[in-house]
C-alpha cells in the first residue's frame, strides 16, 4: 500500500494533470487521525486488493493509539464485479459508519465518491475519493496551477518562492 502525507502528495503529483489518471487509475483514502496531518493512501484497482484497518501493528493502516478500534476492524477491498471498492466491518463492538450510518457487520457495501468513513469511536476519519475527483479537488484548491508554475520556474532555472 502506498501512502503519502497529503501536502507532499499534492506537491509531488499536483502538476501532473496529463499523467495523473494513468499513474493513479484507482481510488484514494484521505486519512485523518486525531490532530495528525492528513495522509493519502492509494487504492489500486486490482482484483484481490485488500486494505485492513485496525489497532494491530500488522494492519495495513494501524492505529494502535485508538482504543475504539479492534485489531482487524474493517477491510477496504476492490471488487471487479462491483467495479469499485467496498468496505466491510469485521463484527466490531464500536462498528463502522459510512456517511453517518452504521454498516452491518460482514456485509460489504460499495463506496461512492467522497464517502466519509468512521471506524470505531470517531478518532479516525477516512474519506474515499476516485482519482478523477481527487485531481478535481487539487485543481479547485489551486494546487495544480501552483505546482505547474513552480515546475516551470525550476526548468527555467529560477528560484522557487522558498528561495531554493
Amino acid at each position: 500500500m502506498q501512502s503519502w502525507p497529503l501536502k507532499q502528495f499534492f506537491h509531488e503529483f499536483g502538476a501532473r494533470k496529463d499523467s495523473f489518471q494513468e499513474t493513479f487509475a484507482g481510488g484514494f483514502l484521505m486519512v485523518r487521525f486525531r490532530d495528525s496531518p492528513a495522509e493519502i493512501c492509494y487504492l489500486p484497482p486490482d482484483e484481490g486488493f485488500e486494505l485492513t484497518i485496525g489497532s494491530d501493528e500488522d494492519s495495513d493502516l494501524d492505529f494502535v493509539a485508538d482504543p475504539t478500534l479492534e485489531e482487524s476492524h474493517c477491510v477496504v477491498a476492490f471488487h471487479p464485479g462491483f467495479r469499485g471498492w467496498t468496505i466491510e466491518d469485521q463484527g466490531t463492538s464500536f462498528g463502522t459508519t459510512v456517511q453517518g450510518e452504521r454498516i452491518e457487520a460482514a456485509r460489504p457495501i460499495l463506496l461512492t465518491d467522497r464517502d466519509v468513513i468512521r471506524p470505531g469511536g470517531g478518532l479516525l476519519q477516512l474519506q474515499f475519493y476516485t482519482s478523477t475527483s481527487l485531481m478535481l479537488r487539487m485543481n479547485k484548491a489551486g494546487v495544480t496551477r501552483t505546482m505547474s508554475r513552480l515546475q516551470a520556474r525550476k526548468r527555467a532555472g529560477e528560484p522557487d518562492e522558498g528561495g531554493e
